[in-house]
């Protein structure tokens, strides 16, 4: 399946809404701000463009699902 291509606001955005909409952990992480992409170098073999390097404004306790959120749109999104 081809990657849908967003700029860093709009994968950002995606990440917020997932965030924002899950009911995971009781909907604690509800709250939790969305990280922000940084490219990557080109590599052929990179399964994606982009990573995130901090998780500003997570709580302790989300972490694991803030990443979770932002693998799965990793597997989605390229960044443009």
């Amino acid at each position: 399946m081809a990657k849908l291509i967003a700029t860093a606001e709009q994968i950002q955005a995606e990440i917020q809404r997932r965030i924002s909409e899950s009911t995971a952990l009781d909907g604690d992480c509800r709250d939790c701000r969305a990280p922000s992409p940084v490219r990557l170098d080109p590599d052929e073999n990179a399964e994606c463009n982009w990573t995130v390097t901090v998780f500003p404004g997570v709580e302790p306790g989300c972490l694991d699902f803030v990443k979770a959120v932002t693998r799965e749109v990793m597997r989605e999104y390229d960044l443009a």
